[in-house]
């Protein structure tokens, strides 16, 4: 059983501050009143896949929430519960995502991090994404402590793990003496492929992977992994256990869950969850039956979250706050369980000085005008928040996925086909001057585009697998380039067969999910032979199992971002225009329930009456969405900028688990 309590919008009244307000309103679930509460509580403040969204001042003037809103509650927080009583912790991915990442190589975050005064980390996926000596840099100039409990190095033959597995944390109480709380770390699995999968070889010439994440494909060595560690803290006399988790739950993948991990272990009270990009808080059960409750804070400072555990009772409480750019107020009844109170902690100067400085430095390489847009491109849904490029076509994956294939055109190959991952395309691209910037935002990931052979079977069997979730997001879904079509049949399931991170081929006699794929208006041959352009992410790296496009030798060219800025100066002549105008794409991939006529007739020999209809295509987002402050898309609080000065709770959500010590 899982109860979820996800984000709410209260939107009954409205007001607009302007942007010269230099306070911001954090909104905090009553879940008891702060003297109550301070009496031996221990608070926890979270935040997860923060993706660089760090609230730097943006061209109008206004400031996003950020690491400075995050600081200053902090400080509010230690001064209600008491310095030592109060802990800061981040769930991964805090270090790639955005332009300041990819300038700075994620240094830049982590000095603003230990500005923030961060306690515990964890690394995401992405924190890998640098490479692993960039990365031992990165964990070495931060003032965190770094945890996990299945990050192993593998080269003596004997998984030996990188980090400590747990820490104990010490909080006094009132009457004396205190209470210890384990903080325990996991990363998921699926980093090996979900990050750059070079980062974890012995040498570009020897592909061995020398590092793990105790991955299988049942999930049992990460369970196993994760229970010894729990056993060890409870052992060293740890009343409660949190453990800091970078899972995430959907479009991952099932055995290594979040939700599945606490169903097969014991002695874990708390998951601060991340990697999926969601936020909930919620209560399963682990494998005894005890509940334990499972938070996770969104993208992008979308959300804050706050455990507060009162040791006295066993009580936990859970809650997260999201925020728009605009004021959302609403007064409600105190008696009200859903009740939100709205407190203003205003900003940390001295942390919002470090963005400031960080975001100057970043701008003076990257703010130069490139092109403009008259069009809106979209990696998000319509609410700002839920991938769209990540799910089905998009404009602005078909316009990243162009421009690969013309960029390499343009240096004198002669390529049939683009691929793009939608996890890779990270933000929107809105109407107006478009800059370097918002380009390396887009694709911030910095990744080598090569070109290489491959059949006409490889193509059908990465697109396969790239629709094997369908409809659910997966950040492996490709987006493609002009001139390929394909319809994915909702109604049969994948034939996909994955062994943990490896693509294994595919059900014997299942029908594929994938149909009707052409090439300007020709069938794919799959005996054929193409010329694919993508990232070395996947040709080279085998990144997100697609192996079937790593049999041949790749020729390098430029960086991602690159073929970006060069296919809007050069082919588009500095604009982007109309011809990519619509949400949902130019209509490359189609969507359809049951066989159509001429798949009926050949199966059944007779024509069904009436024929099945095409399925529409899924929900585009609207031409004109709402602000994206939740997701630190910095174009768009330029035009929520005139209403923002206080952010407002679109929601709230809290729960009670009566946890006793063990």
């Amino acid at each position: 059983m899982t109860s979820t309590l996800s984000r709410r919008s209260f939107l009954a009244g409205t007001a607009a501050f302007a942007a010269s307000v230099a306070v911001l309103g954090l909104p905090r679930r009553a879940f008891a009143d702060d003297a109550q509460a301070a009496e031996g509580a221990v608070v926890i403040l979270h935040t997860n896949d923060v993706h660089c969204a760090v609230g730097e001042t943006d061209a109008a003037g206004a400031i996003p929430l950020g690491y400075s809103a995050l600081a200053s509650y902090v400080a509010n927080r230690r001064s209600v519960f008491g310095n030592e009583n109060v802990t800061l912790v981040d769930a991964g991915d805090a270090v790639q995502g955005k332009v300041m990442g990819t300038i700075t190589q994620g240094q830049a975050l982590v000095d603003i991090m230990n500005e923030c005064g961060y306690d515990i980390v964890i690394p995401g996926n992405h924190e890998f994404d640098y490479g692993m000596t960039q990365f031992n840099h990165l964990i070495g100039s931060a003032n965190a402590k770094y945890l996990s409990c299945n990050f192993t190095d593998n080269r003596t033959g004997t998984p030996t793990l990188m980090f400590d597995p747990y820490t104990i944390k010490e909080y006094p109480l009132p009457a004396g003496g205190t209470v210890r709380v384990a903080f325990v770390g996991v990363t998921t699995p699926a980093t090996l492929t979900a990050s750059s999968p070079r980062s974890f070889w012995r040498s570009d010439d020897d592909h061995t992977c020398v590092y793990g994440f105790c991955e299988d494909e049942t999930g049992s060595k990460l369970a196993q992994a994760v229970q010894g560690a729990v056993d060890e803290a409870r052992a060293a006399g740890a009343e409660f256990v949190v453990l800091l988790a970078h899972l995430g739950q959907t479009g991952q993948p099932s055995q290594w869950r979040s939700d599945t991990l606490v169903s097969r272990c014991e002695g874990i009270n708390v998951v601060i969850d991340g990697h999926s990009h969601e936020e909930y808080v919620q209560i399963v059960q682990d494998r005894n039956g005890d509940d334990v409750v499972i938070a996770q804070t969104g993208t992008q400072f979308s959300s804050v979250g706050q455990i507060v555990i009162i040791p006295e009772t066993g009580t936990i409480h859970a809650s997260t706050y999201s925020y728009e750019a605009s004021l959302l107020r609403e007064t409600r009844n105190p008696d009200d369980p859903s009740y939100v109170k709205e407190v203003a902690f205003g900003r940390d100067t001295q942390t919002q000085a470090v963005v400031d400085e960080k975001a100057a430095e970043v701008e003076a390489q990257t703010g130069t005008v490139v092109g403009r847009s008259e069009v809106d491109l979209f990696a998000y849904e319509a609410d700002g928040y839920t991938w769209a490029v990540r799910a089905h076509e998009t404009n602005l994956g078909d316009f990243v996925a162009d421009a690969y294939l013309y960029y390499a055109s343009n240096n004198g190959v002669m390529p049939d086909v683009a691929f793009v991952n939608g996890g890779g395309v990270r933000t929107n691209l809105l109407a107006g001057d478009v800059t370097r910037a918002d380009l390396i935002n887009v694709n911030p990931f910095n990744n080598q585009l090569c070109y290489t052979q491959v059949t006409g079977q490889d193509l059908l069997d990465a697109l396969e697998l790239s629709a094997r979730a369908y409809p659910e997001p997966l950040g492996d879904f490709l987006q493609v380039s002009e001139g390929l079509t394909f319809t994915i049949r909702t109604d049969i399931d994948s034939p996909v067969i994955l062994n943990g991170n490896e693509f294994a081929g595919f059900k014997d006699g299942a029908e594929r999910r994938v149909r009707r794929v052409t090439l300007h208006g020709k069938a794919i041959d799959p005996a054929a032979t193409y010329t694919l352009v993508c990232h070395s992410y996947y040709l080279v790296d085998g990144g997100g199992s697609y192996s079937m496009l790593t049999k041949n030798p790749v020729t390098l060219l430029g960086l991602d971002n690159d073929a970006l800025m060069e296919y809007v100066q050069l082919n588009l002549h500095g604009v982007i225009g109309q011809e990519y105008d619509g949400a949902a794409g130019l209509g490359r991939m189609t969507t359809q329930v049951g066989p159509d006529k001429e798949e009926y007739e050949e199966k059944q020999g007779e024509t069904p009456d009436p024929a099945p209809a095409p399925e529409d295509n899924a929900p585009a987002p609207e031409s004109n969405p709402k602000p994206l402050a939740a997701t630190g898309d910095a174009a768009a609080t330029v035009a929520a900028a005139a209403a923002f000065g206080v952010a407002a709770a679109a929601g709230a959500a809290a729960v009670a688990a009566e946890t006793q010590k063990q």
